[in-house]
């Protein structure tokens, strides 16, 4: 399995910062060399979209969803995580997940239309209706921030690492640490992965 790393340094200006890539990692650590009191995980590649009402027809990887109401937003499937109940019998909840470039538009909570996907097998492009109404989401969660400070807490906001999708024709894809990692004056070491495995 193939991976891309890198690591560098930064001083922390209190500000949030963009680092560039090429790529949006699947996992950064932040560590604050200067106190050691701050290590920070972020996952900025994942989304994840909570569901209910899962329907008797199955939802499964590789499959892309469209709003319902919002047919301007779509989002490929790479993995379902069941949390209750069971698409058998009509009522599985739990989380559809997929990475930054899997989804497009905004959802809200509504129900989505379930298609297979297109012919070139690659970004958001949709093939054939497979279940109209299969299930009903709410808004997904676009990356996923944890602090170990003095205890572990989830971050968000100017607390957390999100992806930075960089401006056509300037700046290459990466991540932005938020303003609150990013402490005045304080050198911090960052590590960024990314599993490269085609899907």
């Amino acid at each position: 399995m193939l991976q891309s790393y890198s690591w560098g340094m930064l001083v922390g200006d209190a500000a949030a910062q963009n680092v560039e890539l090429g790529f949006i990692p699947d996992r950064v650590e932040i560590q604050n060399l200067t106190d050691g009191d701050k290590y920070t995980i972020g996952y900025p590649n994942v989304v994840s979209m909570p569901f209910t009402s899962g329907g008797t027809t199955t939802i499964a990887a590789g499959h892309v969803l469209r709003g319902a109401t919002t047919t301007s937003a779509l989002f490929r499937v790479r993995q379902v995580l069941v949390q209750s109940g069971s698409f058998a019998g009509g009522d599985a909840a739990g989380f559809f997940i997929g990475n930054y470039d899997d989804i497009s538009g905004t959802f809200g909570s509504e129900n989505v239309d379930v298609y297979t996907l297109g012919p070139t097998n690659s970004g958001l492009s949709v093939g054939e209706v497979v279940l109209a109404n299969g299930a009903t989401v709410s808004a997904a969660t676009i990356g996923h921030t944890v602090s170990i400070d003095t205890e572990v807490a989830t971050e968000t906001g100017n607390a957390a690492i999100s992806a930075y999708v960089g401006s056509s024709g300037s700046a290459s894809k990466g991540f932005t640490i938020g303003s609150t990692i990013s402490e005045d004056n304080k050198l911090l070491r960052w590590e960024a992965f990314r599993n490269n495995a085609m899907y």
